[in-house]
């Protein structure tokens, strides 16, 4: 049997699989660029119909890449529903937490799985908020193991702002740590910014400002807000609501 001979089915498949890879890799673009949209117009039916599309996808293309943008569109949907529609968010956020056994699977996105873990509990003391005194010690813990496996996962940075931030103080949150976490996590996007985050990069940055408002930094407040616009000019929520009243 000549070379070609044993070649051939090898090359067959590689040209029938790297157009089917292309085709998958900006499939999975077009629902990120559509999370994003959502998030900047405050179109949540577009997030909650991009989370089927997600579902959908995935259970055809169960890949690591997937699974995590899966959760991630859960994850802002949650804390959207939250207030809202609690139903709704009690529903996805079970969902999530049984998609996020998966994701603890994968070693390259264990930092990024304690993360979801630590929101999740968080969201789950939003709901009923008399489990804080067992939930909100794994929710640190969950955060803190985030770091240990990524001290350069802005996303574990993001959370840990998120924590300190909505924590009461007498149960050890802290706006001033709060503004320190959003701040590097800020810096982290900024040094390498995917592009299924960087919805995350704005509402970093909207932590920050809000922080900022907290520990009486209202320059510095509007300076971050304006500098979200300069990213995303179209950003509704700073644009029409967090900046206006800055400025009067």
């Amino acid at each position: 049997m000549s070379k070609s001979t044993v070649l051939f089915p090898f090359l067959l498949l590689y040209f029938l699989l790297v157009p089917l890879l292309a085709e998958s890799s900006v499939r999975l673009t077009r629902m990120q660029n559509q999370i994003y949209q959502s998030f900047v117009s405050g179109d949540i039916p577009l997030w909650e119909r991009t989370i089927f599309e997600l579902e959908r996808y995935y259970q055809s293309n169960p890949r690591e890449e997937v699974l995590y943008d899966l959760l991630l569109a859960r994850y802002g949907f949650i804390a959207f529903s939250l207030e809202n529609e609690p139903s709704t968010a009690r529903t996805q956020l079970d969902k999530a937490e049984s998609e996020l056994e998966k994701l603890f699977s994968y070693p390259s996105q264990q930092s990024n799985a304690y993360a979801f873990q630590g929101a999740f509990l968080g969201f789950r003391i939003s709901l009923r908020p008399i489990t804080a005194i067992r939930n909100g010690p794994r929710s640190y813990r969950a955060i803190s193991n985030a770091l240990e496996a990524d001290p350069n996962n802005p996303v574990a940075w993001m959370e840990t702002g998120n924590s300190r931030f909505y924590t009461p103080s007498a149960f050890g949150g802290s706006k001033q740590e709060a503004r320190e976490a959003y701040h590097k996590a800020v810096q982290l996007f900024e040094n390498n910014l995917p592009n299924n985050q960087r919805w995350l990069y704005l509402n970093s940055l909207v932590g920050l400002a809000k922080s900022y408002e907290y520990t009486n930094g209202k320059r510095f407040a509007i300076a971050t807000y304006e500098k979200a616009l300069t990213f995303e000019p179209e950003f509704k929520w700073v644009r029409d609501e967090l900046l206006p009243p800055l400025k009067d």
